[in-house]
């Protein structure tokens, strides 16, 4: 493989409050400990990512901040295509696009049903392969010698 991308779903926000847009949740206690035992996953098991990408929406901005603070990676960048309902067109678009410039390690911080839908047409199937959880972390590798992802690994968050 020559590129890992880890997707990594916000953690545990608040409940939609009457008046409240979805965009505006931020997370919960059980949230930034969910974003911290991922911090220590990764930490435990030597993946740094050297490239972070977020939604922009805040419950993603602020998992992604916490789990960088605490494992040392850099400051992650706000990306519009990881924002939730992004077709998933766009999203692919935008992923292969910028896959020749990011780094062997690379992690992703968005929403559900938007990574199942784009980590299962990485993988080049109609269907949805996978149902990401709350705070779970999955690894897609990529061949650059036959073109094609691979799904590695995923751990749903209670397994860290």
């Amino acid at each position: 493989m020559d590129k890992y991308l880890y997707f990594l779903r916000h953690a545990t926000a608040e409940v939609i409050r009457p008046n409240q847009l979805d965009i505006d949740r931020c997370l919960i206690e059980k949230g930034r400990l969910q974003a911290r035992r991922v911090a220590a996953f990764m930490q435990r098991h030597g993946i740094v990512a050297e490239a972070v990408l977020s939604s922009p929406y805040p419950r993603a901005v602020q998992t992604a901040a916490i789990a960088c603070k605490e494992a040392g990676f850099a400051a992650a960048s706000e990306q519009a295509w990881l924002a939730l309902e992004t077709p998933t067109d766009v999203a692919y678009a935008h992923l292969t696009e910028q896959l020749t410039t990011l780094p062997a390690h690379s992690l992703l911080v968005g929403h559900e049903p938007d990574f199942s839908a784009l980590i299962s047409r990485l993988l080049d199937s109609d269907k949805l392969l996978l149902n990401i959880r709350k705070s779970s972390l999955t690894c897609i590798g990529f061949c650059s010698e036959s073109c094609r992802f691979e799904l590695q690994w995923s751990v749903p968050a209670r397994f860290m």
